[in-house]
């Protein structure tokens, strides 16, 4: 295989020093410009190609780069939220290449580590983060590339890093999904959550963990018992919304409502209730979250508790650009957002 030709490849076709080649190329320095036009062409003739990752270096922190990290992209909001983010900063002229970690394989499991790794040798201006899922080497990482300059933010979940952070309060998340269906007088109540990875089969993730305390939380203030043969564990989406109403279906004592994780597993639980001939809100009552399109086009429009993904990507655009900038240099800031009841025809008093 023929060797791509390097910077002294070009310079020694045109006989000059490296360093007036690197001039010319960069556009820096007091070359003429015809100089920097030959040295061009005869580059492009070549076929060469400058080295980016040797080109940051040299430079130090790329202010032109953003890196973004998440730990898992869905057909959720997940993605909306890190593909919005991504779209603020094209549109400020930042690059803002996204790498997705994956959910970790176990405790030593280095994949995660390595990746954000990867990302920092490459010195972005600051990374921007997403870390439900993501594991102790990873923020190890990540504390490493603070400590040499690097600016990180974080969204979503509480993390153990000094850094700037945009929080989801999924407890009040998962709190107010259950008040309304308590204050409607339901006294059976379970939850639909999706559970982690495979290889912690049964366990639930501290996103969903978090919600799950919220839901808790509503039930005791109450007085209602938990049930826990009401929680429901299940894969992700509609394939869990169909799986979870199967099991539903099982149970000689079921739930008369029912918290659930998101508006595609809601729907799909709804879909084969009405399938079963079970009449909602009649025989149950249901409060998805998240709020999307599809919440107000089901065939029972959903009850749903909203995330709020512009608020949260609006905050984490300012606090980094405020500290890109400079206009703000001091200690990390935490903003923590949460979202609203929008009431829809799948809840009812209960009879």
């Amino acid at each position: 295989m023929t060797k791509p030709p390097t910077i002294n490849d070009v310079a020694g076709a045109l006989g000059m020093h490296t360093s007036t080649v690197s001039l010319a190329l960069s556009g820096k320095g007091t070359i003429s410009a015809r100089t920097r036009e030959r040295v061009i062409t005869v580059a492009r003739d070549m076929g060469y190609q400058p080295n980016a990752l040797a080109q940051r270096l040299a430079r130090g922190r790329d202010h032109q780069m953003v890196g973004m990290v998440s730990s898992g992209l869905d057909v959720g909001l997940a993605t909306e939220k890190i593909l919005r983010i991504q779209k603020a900063l094209t549109e400020r002229a930042i690059e803002a290449p996204i790498y997705n970690c994956g959910e970790p394989k176990g405790d030593n499991d280095q994949a995660q580590a390595e990746q954000i790794r990867h990302l920092c040798r490459l010195r972005p201006h600051a990374v921007i983060c997403t870390t439900s899922q993501l594991d102790t080497a990873a923020f190890e990482e990540l504390e490493f590339y603070q400590r040499a300059g690097g600016i990180v933010v974080s969204y979503d979940d509480p993390v153990p890093l000094a850094c700037d952070q945009v929080i989801f309060d999924r407890a009040d998340n998962g709190y107010k999904g259950a008040q309304h269906l308590l204050s409607e007088g339901h006294r059976k109540i379970g939850i639909g959550i999706t559970s982690t990875a495979e290889w912690l089969p049964g366990a639930v993730n501290r996103t969903q963990t978090r919600r799950l305390a919220g839901w808790r939380a509503a039930l005791e203030s109450f007085g209602v018992s938990v049930r826990e043969d009401w929680i429901f564990h299940t894969s992700a989406y509609e394939q869990g919304g169909a799986e979870m109403a199967r099991r539903f279906l099982s149970l000689e004592d079921r739930p008369t409502g029912m918290c659930i994780i998101n508006d595609y597993s809601a729907m799909a639980f709804m879909v084969e209730l009405l399938r079963a001939g079970l009449r909602i809100p009649g025989d149950i009552s249901i409060v998805s979250h998240d709020n999307q399109p599809v919440a107000a086009f089901c065939g029972v429009p959903l009850t749903s508790v909203t995330h709020p993904v512009k608020e949260i990507v609006d905050t984490v655009i300012e606090q980094l650009i405020s500290r890109l900038e400079g206009r703000y240099n001091g200690e990390p800031r935490t903003v923590v957002l949460r979202g609203e009841l929008e009431p829809r025809a799948s809840t009812a008093p209960a009879v």
